[in-house]
C-alpha cells in the first residue's frame, strides 16, 4: 500500500504520489489529487504513528524471508544504527496477521540488511510470509529523548516493581513516616525486647482484647463503672428486688388518677390505658394510611403524612408567572403532574385558539420551549393585559385552560357602573332581557351585527321602507341565488344560481340538475408545474410559480416529464383542484397540468331557428352534398382556403436488424409500395409521417431523423 514510506528524502526524486504525475509541468487538476492523496497517507501514518514503515530509507524497499526468526532488506546503505538491538518490530504476513518482537541481532554486507528477532509469541513462518516491516518510532539508542525528561510523572502507578529495584537500594531515607504498617511486618517480629516499658497505652490494645483472664480478681468497683452501664443483659433473673425500687416509681390502674405525669415514673398497661385512652368510648389508634375525619382515631404519623399528601396532591400547588413566556422548564407538580394552577398575570400579545380550541405558545417556557394550552374554546380570543389561569397535566409543557382573569381597570370601570348595572336588576329589565335571551332574537342581533353601516340606517330608512315593500321579490332572490358548499335539494327552478364555495365556482340549475355556469379556468387553458420529491402522488395547491392549481374536471392533462398520463390509469383527476399518481414520483420529477376551460352552449329552440338549414336530427332538410366519401378537408393550392381533396397516404417507417445487427429501414414509399401484415409483424419498431423522414449518421455514429 502506497504511502508516506514510498516517498524519497530527495526532493527531485517526489515525481508521483499515489500514481499522480507531480513532476514538473504537471497538470493543474493534478494538484488538488495530489493534495489529498498527501493529505490522505499523512493520516494513515498518524493513525498509528507509534509504529514506522523506515524499509531502507527511500522510496519501495523490499523485505525477504531468511528464516522463522530472520529477514533481510535490500539496502546498499548500512542501516544498523536505525535497525538496532532491542528496538521493537511489528511484521505484517502473507495470512494478513501481524506477529511482535525485538531486535536481537542487526548486519548489513553492502548490499543486505540482515535482521534478527526474538517473537513474543509465533514467528516468520515459512518462506515468501515476510511483506511488511514496522519497527517503533522510540528507540533507546536514539537521543530523541532528552536527559532528564523523564521524571516520577512519567511512570504509570505501580509500574516500578520489586524487579526493577536495586538490592539494598531502599534505604530508611527512602521510608516515609509511619510507611511501615502491619502488613510490611512479619509474624513475631516483634518480640518483648523491642518495646519500651510503659509503651503499650490504652490506645494500643484493641476493643475487647482485655479478657477476664487479664483481670485480677475484686479488681472492678464501682468507681470503674460508667453511668448507664450497667444494661437488663448484666442483670440476673430476680435480682432486682423492691428494695431496689424507688416509691412512686410504678403507676398502677388505682393511682394513675392522683398521680400527675412526669419523667420519672412508669404506667402498667392498665393505667396508661385509662389515662390516655377514652376506653368507654371505644377510641382508637389509626395506624394506617386509610385517614377518617372521625374524632374517634388517634392518627400516627404515617396516618397524618398520608392525610397530608392527599390534599397536596388535591391541590397541586400554585405558581404565579408574570407572562406567557414564563412559563417552568419543569413540570410545577413533581408528585403526578396534574392539578398545579399556574397564574399568567397578564398576556403580552393576542392569541386565537384554533378550532379545536388550542393555543399553542412558542417559547413559552423560560428554556424557550413551546407550550400548548388546551381547552381555551374554539377560535376563542384570549387578549392582551389579561391574565389567565391553567392547570398543569402530567405531559409536560401542556396544560388545561380554566379561564380568563379581567385586567384590574376593567373590574374598576364595571364596579363604577354599579348604578346603571343595578337598574338591569329591575322586574322590566330582567323581562327585557329574557326577551332578547331567545334564540331567535339572539340570532337577529347577530344577523344586525353582521350588517355594515348599520349606524346609518336611519338616515336610509326610505330605502329601508321600499325593501319592506319588496320582501317577497328579495325573499325569492334568496331562492334564485344562494351561496354554499354543497348544492341546494330544496326551491329549485331551472336558471338557479349558486356558489360552490368548495369548488370555487359558480352553478346553474338545470332540468337535469347542477351544471357549471363558466369555468375556473382563466381563458381556454391554465398550466401548472410541480417539481416532485421522493414518492410523492399528489399534486395540490400552490404550484411552483404560486399559482393554486383549479380545473373543471375531467378537463385536464397531466404529463409526467414530458410523457401525458392516461386519466383514471395513471393519473386520477376528479377533485376539481388535485390530481393524483397511481405510482409515487422520483424526486425531481416535474409534472405539468394542462387546465382546459368548458362552456354550456345555449339550448336554442328549434322554433327560434328562422333562417339556413336545420339538421336532419332536429327534423330540417340537412346539408346538401359536402364532397365525396373518403375526401379531406385540406388548403387549397392558393394558401387562402379550405377544400375537400383526396387523403395522401401516410408513410410508414418499419425498423429492424439483420443477422449483423445492422439497421435495416423499409418504407412505402409515400403510399406507392404496400407492406404485408407479415412484414410489418416483423418490425421492431415503426413510425408514421405524412411528409416523411430523412435519416442521417452523425459524427458520433448517431442516427439522425428529420421530418
Amino acid at each position: 500500500m502506497a504511502g508516506i514510506k514510498d516517498y524519497s528524502t530527495t526532493s527531485a526524486n517526489n515525481i508521483s504520489l499515489n500514481g499522480i504525475n507531480c513532476d514538473e509541468g504537471m497538470l493543474p487538476s493534478n494538484l488538488n489529487n495530489a493534495i489529498r492523496n498527501l493529505m490522505k497517507n499523512t493520516r494513515e501514518w498518524f493513525n498509528d504513528s507509534q509504529w514506522v514503515e523506515y524499509g531502507d530509507g527511500d522510496s519501495a524497499y523490499v523485505p525477504a524471508w531468511v528464516s522463522t526468526t530472520q529477514f533481510t532488506i535490500a539496502s546498499a546503505t548500512d542501516i544498523t544504527a536505525i535497525y538496532h538491538v532491542n528496538r521493537r518490530l511489528k511484521i505484517l504476513k502473507a495470512d494478513g496477521n501481524y506477529v511482535y518482537g525485538t531486535i536481537t541481532a542487526s548486519s548489513n554486507n553492502g548490499t543486505l540488511q540482515a535482521i534478527t528477532g526474538s517473537f513474543d509469541s509465533g514467528n516468520l513462518g515459512g518462506t515468501t510470509n515476510v511483506l511488511r516491516i514496522f519497527i517503533s518510532a522510540l528507540t533507546a539508542t536514539n537521543n530523541s529523548i532528552p536527559l532528564g525528561v523523564i521524571g516520577s510523572t512519567n511512570f504509570a502507578d505501580g509500574s516500578v516493581t520489586t524487579a526493577k529495584l536495586a538490592n539494598d537500594s531502599v534505604t530508611n531515607d527512602k521510608i516515609a513516616d509511619n510507611a511501615v504498617q502491619a502488613s510490611q511486618v512479619n509474624a513475631n517480629a516483634i518480640t518483648e525486647a523491642k518495646i519500651n516499658a510503659g509503651a503499650v497505652t490504652n490506645t494500643k490494645l484493641g476493643a475487647d482484647a482485655v479478657n477476664g483472664s487479664k483481670i485480677a480478681d475484686d479488681s472492678i468497683d464501682s468507681e470503674h463503672l460508667v453511668d448507664g452501664s450497667i444494661d437488663t443483659a448484666h442483670i440476673g433473673n430476680d435480682q432486682v428486688t423492691i428494695a431496689k425500687i424507688a416509691d412512686a416509681a410504678i403507676i398502677t390502674n388505682s393511682e394513675q388518677a392522683a398521680h400527675t405525669p412526669n419523667d420519672t415514673t412508669f404506667y402498667t398497661t392498665s393505667a396508661a390505658d385509662t389515662r390516655f385512652l377514652n376506653k368507654d368510648t371505644s377510641e382508637l389508634i389509626n395506624s394506617g394510611q386509610s385517614w377518617s375525619a372521625s374524632d374517634n382515631f388517634i392518627a400516627t404519623t404515617a396516618a397524618i403524612d398520608a392525610r397530608v399528601i392527599d390534599l397536596v396532591d388535591d391541590v397541586g400547588g400554585f405558581v404565579p408567572i408574570a407572562n406567557e413566556t414564563s412559563f417552568p422548564n419543569v413540570n410545577p407538580d413533581v408528585n403526578n403532574g396534574v392539578g398545579t394552577i399556574v397564574s399568567v398575570e397578564a398576556l403580552s400579545t393576542n392569541y386565537t385558539a384554533n378550532g379545536s380550541g388550542v393555543v399553542t405558545i412558542a417559547n413559552g417556557t423560560v428554556g424557550n420551549s413551546t407550550v400548548t394550552l388546551n381547552g381555551c374554546g374554539a377560535n376563542a380570543s384570549l387578549p392582551t393585559g389579561f391574565g389567565i389561569l391553567v392547570e398543569s397535566t402530567t405531559t409536560q409543557h401542556t396544560y388545561n385552560f380554566h379561564r380568563l382573569t379581567p385586567k384590574a381597570t376593567e373590574v374598576s370601570t364595571v364596579a363604577a357602573k354599579s348604578t346603571q348595572i343595578g337598574l338591569l336588576g329591575t322586574t322590566d329589565a330582567v323581562a327585557d332581557m329574557n326577551t332578547l335571551g331567545t334564540s331567535q332574537t339572539v340570532s337577529d342581533m347577530n344577523t344586525l351585527a353582521a350588517i355594515s353601516g348599520l349606524n346609518s340606517l336611519a338616515s336610509n330608512s326610505a330605502n329601508v321602507t321600499t325593501a319592506v315593500t319588496n320582501l317577497s321579490s328579495i325573499n325569492n332572490f334568496a331562492e334564485v341565488y344562494r351561496i354554499s358548499s354543497s348544492a341546494p335539494t330544496s326551491s329549485l327552478n331551472v336558471g338557479d344560481l349558486y356558489f360552490d364555495t368548495s369548488a370555487n365556482e359558480l352553478k346553474v340549475y338545470k332540468s337535469s340538475g347542477w351544471a357549471a355556469a363558466g369555468s375556473t379556468v382563466n381563458g381556454t387553458s391554465a398550466r401548472f408545474k410541480y417539481t416532485a420529491s421522493g414518492g410523492q402522488t399528489t399534486f395540490t395547491g400552490n404550484d411552483d410559480a404560486g399559482v393554486s392549481l383549479a380545473y373543471d374536471s375531467p378537463f385536464i392533462d397531466v404529463y409526467l416529464n414530458g410523457a401525458k398520463l392516461v386519466n383514471g390509469t395513471d393519473v386520477t383527476v376528479t377533485t376539481g383542484t388535485s390530481v393524483v399518481l397511481a405510482s409515487g414520483a422520483t424526486a425531481g420529477d416535474i409534472i405539468s397540468c394542462v387546465a382546459y376551460g368548458t362552456f354550456n352552449v345555449a339550448a336554442i329552440n328549434a322554433a327560434n331557428i328562422t333562417a339556413g338549414t336545420l339538421a336532419t336530427s332536429r327534423g330540417g332538410t340537412g346539408l346538401g352534398s359536402i364532397g365525396s366519401a373518403g375526401q379531406v378537408i385540406k388548403v387549397n393550392s392558393s394558401a387562402n382556403g379550405l377544400e375537400y381533396g383526396q387523403a395522401s397516404s401516410a408513410e410508414v417507417y418499419g425498423f429492424s436488424k439483420n443477422s449483423d445487427s445492422q439497421l435495416i429501414i423499409t418504407t412505402t414509399n409515400q403510399g406507392a409500395d404496400n407492406i404485408s401484415s407479415s412484414t410489418f409483424a416483423t418490425f421492431d419498431d415503426v413510425l408514421f409521417s405524412a411528409s416523411g423522414f430523412v435519416f442521417s449518421i452523425d459524427a458520433n455514429g448517431d442516427l439522425i431523423s428529420t421530418i
